[in-house]
């Protein structure tokens, strides 16, 4: 085993020089269909020969399948996919075995959504359980996720920012029961200092109680017999923090000597930075008499929302201008939380007339808020 001596027998160790036009630096190795070299500006493919003949010293196959060239950044095998980033660190690719071609053909997964991956990506994961997505960390610390389920033709891109402002550094995944937990580490200053969090994501099923929904980042949560004094938040010391106590919002409060005092008192409480979840349609296709609606002046006059396991959200053509949805009726008790809501909800939309059409929703609130779908009703001006 510790013998690298070269020779021509099967278990001697193999020198080979790859036959290319170029000299490229070997970047990674990684087990595919056959073993993949990923270099500075070419993936190559080394086997036996055909079928599953092993690698020997005198049967050594390199054939030259993509040209991308990666990054230092190790890819990872995704499926039955190999995702590296590219040299330039702003495309990432997806390579996958093609049986028209018997070689690996390449596609870029970030052609639609190349902004999200400007400035460079410096590390990458994947999350197999309880969703599959690729998570990514950019050079300026933003998190970025991309929701990759090729089976199912489902490739979607999606940012986000950590709560007050901090820079994700590092990121990885450890199987961790019926899940892999993704574990990240976060640059932020607190109290006039530069601190380093290590966080890791919570559950995305939380359960059918509002008041375990946890949403806040480096937050911990209290669950224990009811109190208005909440310890234990040294890490958030000098910082306001965003409170869900007993599954209902609670008015911010600051850190104080690593405590928090409630303006009532709560059993289970979650206590963290606040963060934004945002939503924004596309520009919309409403067809017009002479043919498509793109470029027309266009107004929405109505819209539906369809939410599943949602308390609160705030809609509108822009940030800027947004109502909030009423999610407690008259039948509600005001002293106890408002139940997580399943269906449609219409309003008249605000809007003015303009080329786009979009629909704006935002939850602000520590509370959860899952979109299933937005459907406008809307005239579009043809003159």
């Amino acid at each position: 085993f510790e013998n690298h001596t070269p020779g021509t027998v099967d278990d001697n160790a193999i020198n080979v020089t790859i036959a290319s036009d170029q000299v490229n630096v070997i970047k990674h190795m990684i087990q595919g269909r056959f073993l993949q070299v990923l270099t500075s500006s070419a993936e190559f493919t080394m086997s036996g020969g055909t079928g599953t003949q092993p690698i020997t010293p005198t049967n050594v196959n390199v054939l030259r399948e993509t040209t991308f060239g990666s990054s230092n950044v190790r890819p990872i095998r995704a499926g039955s996919s190999t995702i590296l980033i590219q040299k330039g660190q702003e495309k990432v690719k997806e390579v996958t075995f093609d049986l028209d071609t018997d070689g690996l053909v390449g596609r870029d997964l970030t052609i639609l959504a190349e902004h999200l991956a400007r400035g460079g990506l410096t590390d990458m994961i994947w999350q197999q359980e309880p969703e599959l997505i690729l998570w990514f960390v950019r050079s300026d610390g933003v998190l970025i996720g991309l929701s990759y389920d090729p089976q199912n033709q489902t490739v979607g891109w999606h940012s986000h920012p950590i709560g007050n402002s901090g820079v994700v550094e590092s990121i990885t995944a450890i199987p961790s029961g019926e899940e892999d937990q993704v574990y990240l580490s976060v640059k932020r200053t607190v109290n006039s200092a530069t601190v380093r969090h290590i966080v890791f994501m919570e559950k995305i099923e939380f359960g059918t109680d509002v008041s375990d929904a946890f949403f806040v980042d480096s937050g911990l949560t209290y669950d224990s017999s009811a109190t208005t004094t909440i310890s234990g938040l040294n890490h958030l010391e000098g910082e306001t923090v965003q409170i869900l106590a007993d599954g209902s919002a609670h008015a911010d409060k600051t850190v104080s000597g690593g405590a928090i005092t409630l303006d009532r008192s709560a059993s289970t409480v979650h206590v963290g930075y606040s963060f934004d979840s945002k939503v924004q349609t596309l520009r919309m296709e409403g067809g017009a008499n002479d043919g498509v609606s793109q470029g027309k002046i266009k107004r929405i006059h109505g819209t539906t929302v369809r939410f599943i396991d949602t308390v609160g959200a705030e809609i509108g053509p822009d940030e800027s201008n947004l109502d909030r949805l009423p999610f407690r009726d008259s039948s509600m008790s005001m002293d106890t939380a408002i139940p997580m809501f399943d269906g449609d909800k219409e309003i008249s939309f605000p809007s003015g007339y303009d080329n786009d059409a979009r629909v704006f929703i935002r939850q602000s609130q520590p509370l959860p808020m899952t979109v299933l779908a937005v459907m406008r009703r809307s005239n579009t001006f043809d003159a």
